[in-house]
């Protein structure tokens, strides 16, 4: 089995490395709860949407100059715009 996909899921090591940050920082912000990924085996897997917000995670710190509190607040305020969007639709 290869360690850096499962079922269309990639593995901490390949996510850190594509974003250039330890996996260290990945678990970070999984503990701030931004990020939720899949545990197989004791391995950290991410999703494509996972790595998508992951990617609006290190634009809103690297970028914006957010803390992780303050990327919470405007993940919530995006998760709830595309619930009302949804609803609109």
């Amino acid at each position: 089995m290869d360690t850096d996909t499962v079922d269309g899921l990639y593995a901490i090591t390949a996510i850190a490395g594509h974003f250039d940050v330890q996996p260290e920082t990945l678990v970070r912000y999984e503990r701030a709860g931004l990020l939720r990924p899949t545990i197989v085996n004791d391995v950290r897997f991410y999703t494509a949407a996972d790595v998508d917000r992951l990617s609006t995670i290190r634009r809103l710190t690297d970028i914006c100059g957010l803390n992780l509190a303050g990327v919470d607040v405007v993940l919530r305020l995006l998760d709830e715009i595309q619930i009302l969007q949804g609803q609109l639709s």
